[in-house]
C-alpha cells in the first residue's frame, strides 16, 4: 500500500499483479480492505488496483462538507489513474462505488474497457427512505453516539445478512465501519448519499454508456433489486448476474460466486476484441 496525491487528497493505493489493469471502487463505510478476495482471485491475471476513496480508510477525510459530493469521487477516480499512468481500465463499482464508476462510464468512454457495477443504487426506487436513513445515522453521529451508529448500520438493509452469519463476520464488518474516519462518514452521508440522482432518473446516461457491462446483484440485496434490473435493462451491451445467497455484500458474503462472475466477464470481454 501506498498513498498518491490527487489533487489535494493524500490517497491510500494498492496496486497489484500485472496485466490489464482492473480498479475497483469499494462501498460506504468499507473501504478497500473489503477487495481482499478480489484482489488474491485477480492478481495473478490482472494489474488490481484498489483505493479507499475520500473519507475512508486511509486517504484524507475532508473536515468539512464542501470536501464530499459525487462530481469530486468522480474526479478522484480520474486522479487516481492519471496518477498510475493508467490510460484505459476495467472498472468495478460496488454501492457506493457504482457513482464514479457509472459516471466515468458515460463521460470519459475511452478510459473504461470493461464496467461492473455490483449490488448499485440502494434504494433508488424509494429515495426518500434512504435519506431519512442518511439523516438519522447522521444525527448519531453528531450526538457521539459512535456506538449506536454502529448496531444501527449492521441492522441496516445494507449490511445486516452478511453481519448475521457469523461473529467473525460481524466483527469483520464493525470493523470496517469504525476504520471510517468519523468525517467520511458524516459528510458522505450528507453530501454524496443523501444528495445522489435516482437512477430512475437517469436513464438518458445509461443508455449512453458504451463499454461492455456486468450487473451484479446478491439474491437477497432487496434495496438493490430493482436498481439493478434498470441497469441491465437500460445499458446497451450489459447483463445480469444474480449472486445466490448473497445480500448486498455480495463480493464478501459469497466471494467464491462473485469472483467467478467477475473473472469470466472479462475474459470473456477481452477474448472478443480483435488482436491489435
Amino acid at each position: 500500500m501506498n498513498r498518491i496525491r490527487v489533487g489535494d487528497l493524500a490517497v491510500a493505493v494498492s496496486d497489484r499483479g500485472e496485466g490489464p489493469p482492473v480498479l475497483l471502487l469499494h462501498g460506504f463505510a468499507c473501504g478497500k480492505r473489503m477487495w481482499f478476495h478480489q484482489i488474491r482471485a485477480l492478481k495473478e491475471r490482472f494489474r488490481v488496483i484498489a483505493y479507499d476513496q475520500r473519507g475512508h480508510g486511509l486517504t484524507d477525510a475532508p473536515a468539512v462538507a464542501s470536501g464530499y459530493s459525487a462530481s469530486l469521487l468522480a474526479r478522484d477516480l480520474i486522479g487516481v489513474l492519471d496518477a498510475l499512468e493508467i490510460e484505459r481500465a476495467a472498472i468495478v463499482g460496488f454501492s457506493l462505488g457504482g457513482g464514479p464508476a457509472l459516471a466515468l462510464a458515460a463521460t470519459r468512454p475511452e478510459r473504461v474497457s470493461d464496467l461492473v457495477l455490483a449490488d448499485v443504487g440502494a434504494g433508488a426506487d424509494d429515495p426518500v427512505k434512504i435519506e431519512a436513513l442518511a439523516r438519522q445515522w447522521v444525527s448519531l453521529i453528531d450526538r457521539g453516539r459512535t456506538d449506536d451508529l454502529v448496531c444501527e448500520m449492521l441492522r441496516s438493509e445494507l449490511f445486516k445478512i452478511y453481519a448475521r452469519r457469523s461473529r467473525r463476520r460481524r466483527d469483520h464488518m464493525a470493523a470496517l465501519i469504525r476504520a471510517t474516519p468519523i468525517d467520511g462518514l458524516r459528510f458522505t452521508l450528507s453530501e454524496v448519499l443523501s444528495k445522489r440522482k435516482s437512477l430512475f432518473r437517469l436513464t438518458g446516461l445509461l443508455r449512453s454508456v458504451q463499454a461492455p457491462t456486468l450487473v451484479v446483484v446478491g439474491q437477497l440485496d432487496y434495496v438493490c433489486s430493482k436498481a439493478s434490473r434498470l441497469l441491465a435493462e437500460s445499458i446497451p451491451n450489459a447483463t445480469l448476474r444474480i449472486i445466490e445467497n448473497s445480500g448486498h455484500m455480495a463480493p464478501l458474503e459469497q466471494p467464491a460466486a462473485f469472483n467467478a462472475a467477475l473473472t469470466e466477464f472479462l475474459g470473456s470481454t477481452r477474448s472478443q476484441r480483435p488482436a491489435a
